[in-house]
């Protein structure tokens, strides 16, 4: 195995050696004296460690995406290109440094360098059009000082003032492959190995059945960071083509379980509002540009904020190994609190979402519904998916309602779907049956909320 770790830092070649996988990008950051980038909470909330990388969007063209580095183990970087805050002035001030000074939005500066990194992503954006998209952008960024009106007054002006012209930052997105190779690195009897295939991955499992798979780190990286594990050995999935795909038929979405959140906003939130309406306040754009949804799923807490859509939209799962491949139903995936109908040797290889089409005659209402202490950044108290089938009379033909937070997994409320049927949508009936809801359920009172 390779004793060597190679990565693009700030433009210039990295090697890295005897420097265990399970470090995180911010603490070999600060080690080697990119100290600009700052430990806050080290858990993926506050954004003062924010940097950027080189990625690939849902298009297949080359962006740079902001994220946590306080969550992702070092060889995750791996033939990546990464920005820190260094970097980022070529010979004067960035664009978005000079609007943070000239609208005075940093004082004590402890969490400047990672809104700095919010706003460099930001500019380089196309789709970056909207106020909400600005407001989204810039909430993983916690500051205690500006009050954040400042901030966003910068980040208007220097998006605002983009000229055409040399641009050492687009050039780099012009020259860098942004296609991840297969990877592997050892250090002091720890593992990290990054196939390329998925007979590549299924080999790599049969020799190391104890080894932990990771792509985005979301929630591996709070195992390491709060939790203070070591794992033996890691399997990225980030390479895997199979698991990045993300392709529709006429029929449904295939999504790999290693797509990103972000990719989904770009490629689904249009065909399917409640998805988007989960996905802004599914954490931050830092969060979003690492987590995937095979990971939200595999977790299989019952608290997960995509399950519930993806059960209302019937969606399925494809679960791999090297003996084939199998098709569940997502609530069939799901088969008790955190566990999954997973096998060893098996992984979830991709999701098969049916397109939103209503049906002929019928109109369809989907809504999603959370709710949490704080609107931005915050888990899921109790989180829901109402899908509603009506016909050209407004009565209910099918209804598919599902919760999180209620229960050990996520679940449907079956008998006040059935009580649904055959009524007319309107206030009344929704009063009705509401009686049979409450007696669906028997929830908890925990630290996040009474039952």
């Amino acid at each position: 195995m390779n004793r060597v770790l190679e990565f693009v830092l700030n433009g210039r070649p990295v090697r890295v050696e005897e420097v265990s996988p399970n470090t995180t990008l911010l603490e070999y950051l600060r080690a080697t004296g990119s100290t600009g980038t700052k430990e806050g909470c080290a858990e993926g909330d506050c954004g003062a460690c924010s940097v950027a990388m080189v990625e690939k969007d849902s298009a297949g063209k080359n962006c740079f995406r902001a994220f946590n580095s306080c969550l992702v183990p070092l060889p995750l970087l791996a033939g990546r290109s990464i920005v820190t805050v260094e970097g980022v002035a070529n010979g004067e001030l960035h664009a978005v440094q000079k609007a943070m000074v000239q609208y005075h939005g940093s004082q004590c500066g402890y969490c400047t360098p990672g809104i700095v990194m919010s706003l460099f992503e930001g500019f380089y954006r196309s789709d970056l059009k909207e106020n909400g998209q600005l407001d989204d952008q810039l909430c993983g960024n916690l500051c205690r000082c500006t009050g954040y009106r400042p901030i966003r007054d910068a980040a208007i002006a220097a998006w605002a003032d983009q000229k055409p012209g040399a641009d050492p930052f687009a050039d780099r997105l012009e020259q860098c492959s942004g296609t991840l190779n297969e990877a592997d690195y050892a250090s002091g009897g720890e593992k990290f190995f990054r196939p390329d295939s998925l007979p590549a991955l299924f080999q790599l499992l049969e020799k190391n059945p104890d080894a932990r798979l990771i792509a985005g780190a979301t929630e591996l990286g709070l195992e390491i960071t709060k939790r203070y594990k070591k794992f033996p050995t890691l399997i990225s999935v980030e390479a895997t083509p199979e698991l990045k795909e993300l392709r529709a038929t006429d029929r449904e979405w295939q999504i790999g379980a290693a797509v990103t959140l972000t990719h989904l906003e770009e490629a689904l939130a249009a065909e399917y509002p409640p998805f988007a309406k989960m996905l802004a306040v599914f954490g931050s754009r830092q969060i979003r540009n690492r987590a995937t949804l095979g990971g939200n799923l595999v977790n299989a807490s019952p608290i997960g904020d995509s399950a519930p859509i993806l059960i209302a939209y019937e969606a399925k799962v494809v679960l791999a190994s090297k003996g084939g491949e199998r098709t569940l139903s997502l609530e069939e995936f799901f088969v008790g609190y955190r566990k999954t109908a997973l096998r060893p040797g098996e992984i979830l290889k991709s999701i098969l979402l049916p397109r939103a089409k209503a049906k002929p005659g019928f109109r369809a209402k989907r809504e999603f519904y959370k709710v949490s202490k704080r609107r931005e950044m915050d888990i899921s108290t109790v989180v829901a998916c109402f899908a509603i089938d009506l016909d050209h009379e407004n009565c209910v033909r099918a209804a598919r309602l599902v919760y999180g937070g209620v229960a050990p997994t996520t679940v449907r409320a079956k008998k006040t779907e059935a009580a649904l049927l055959g009524k007319i949508w309107n206030v009344e009936t929704v009063q009705s049956i509401l009686p049979i809801l409450r007696s669906e359920f028997a929830p908890i009172s925990d630290v996040r909320g009474s039952a």
